[in-house]
């Protein structure tokens, strides 16, 4: 049960910048989730267009293996948590300091909002069952 929480919340992390774009089917822009309030120059832009392209087999297979209602095993949790980490660490790279202020609260109201998600029943986005554990109830 714990396992597709987590990633659930972590395609949501990876997917929240797309969700409120500007452009449909593309990488995230200014004024869409983690950006909202920064205004990208067409160099930041394009690299976070590039960025986001690069990652979009991770998302591509995080989401299929989630509409077919297989929990990933803890290494690919480890794989997802980790893409994570170094997507937000490079968006945040390509940005300004006074971006970057903005980009952090970003960041921490998703993380907050997600957080409230998975809270509950011990759920929450670091929870990982021990080993040989998880996967759905048994009856």
């Amino acid at each position: 049960m714990k396992r597709p929480i987590i990633a659930a919340l972590t395609l949501l992390t990876l997917a929240l910048p797309v969700a409120a774009q500007q452009r449909m089917g593309g990488p995230p822009q200014s004024g869409a989730g983690i950006f909202n309030g920064i205004t990208l120059t067409p160099a930041q832009q394009k690299q976070v267009d590039s960025l986001y392209a690069s990652n979009q087999p991770m998302r591509d297979k995080m989401r299929a293996q989630m509409e077919s209602g297989q929990s990933p095993d803890s290494a690919e949790m480890v794989k997802m948590r980790a893409m994570r980490t170094k997507t937000l660490a490079s968006y945040r790279g390509f940005l300004t300091a006074d971006q970057q202020k903005v980009f952090d609260k970003n960041v921490a109201e998703m993380q907050a909002r997600m957080d409230a998600m998975g809270a509950g029943a011990g759920r929450g986005p670091g929870a990982v069952p021990p080993a040989g554990q998880g996967g759905p109830p048994k009856p």
